[in-house]
């Protein structure tokens, strides 16, 4: 399968008719109901350029707002590089990844995207060591480490190149919204996409699985076996990543760095 285009959900979206939504999407009202409302971006439709740009058109006429994504534009993001220290001070962030300390000053221009499970969801930690993953470096592994767990992604230039730094606050043992705060107040040109905040993460697919066949698991949504082959179309080291990393590169995708639209 070659590396699709894919349309991708951008909410909030306008006022849907659910009507012809549904016969448009092939769902039924409640399904189409449930796309509507999602806060976060998802992926509607993996197919050709001219496919996608139709389908674009058909999701904007009936209220959706939506965009065109090139796949490759996914698997080309960086993996979550975690910070193991973190200070602010007079002139910038510092974040201590991998031994290394790297100095985000508050004019940088940054993307941020905050990821936070609804409040009962929080107990239901994956079991992946985090200390043993990022030791590891390996990128899936890393972030199937850090699955339901609050985290924030910043994205910005670093040596020419986009960067991510991944902030675990629990893990840090330091305060999830402390750190918000700070960030928010100090950054200059800090762009944070909370669509995320109270999104209950769903497991990847896996073959066999009946926890998957509710009405929320249509099409293209995170937990489907059609999703999990487009993203291994892509590169197999997204077919199966939780759904806070895609939500993240997609948060990403849709706003990056030198856009001129805020999330």
């Amino acid at each position: 399968m070659e590396i699709p285009t894919l349309v991708v959900s951008d909410p909030p979206h306008r006022d849907v008719d659910i009507d012809i939504a549904a016969a448009l999407l092939g769902l039924d009202v409640f399904g189409t109901r449930l796309k509507a409302n999602f806060a976060a971006p998802e992926v509607m439709l993996a197919s050709d350029a001219e496919k996608a740009t139709r389908f674009t058109a058909q999701l904007r006429a009936v209220g959706f707002d939506a965009s065109i994504l090139q796949g490759a534009t996914l698997r080309d993001l960086p993996w979550p590089d975690l910070a193991s220290s973190l200070a602010f001070d007079a002139s910038g962030m510092r974040a201590t990844v991998q031994d290394t300390v790297i100095d985000i000053p508050y004019d940088s221009e940054i993307v941020g995207v905050h990821c936070r499970p609804p409040g009962d969801d929080r107990t239901r930690r994956t079991t992946v060591d985090i200390d043993r993953a990022v030791a590891s470096g390996h990128g899936p592994t890393i972030a199937a480490a850090i699955e339901r767990r609050g985290i924030l992604d910043l994205y910005f230039l670093h040596d020419a190149a986009v960067r991510r730094v991944t902030i675990v606050p629990d893990w840090l043992d330091v305060d999830e919204e402390g750190v918000m705060k700070e960030l928010v107040k100090r950054a200059k040109h800090l762009r944070l996409d909370a669509r995320l905040r109270g999104v209950r993460p769903r497991a990847p697919f896996m073959v066999g699985d009946a926890g998957h066949d509710g009405p929320e698991r249509r099409r293209y949504s995170f937990g489907t076996q059609l999703l999990r082959e487009v993203l291994e179309s892509i590169s197999p080291d997204l077919r199966a990543v939780p759904q806070y990393e895609i939500g993240s590169r997609l948060a990403y995708a849709l706003n990056p760095l030198g856009s001129t639209e805020g999330a």
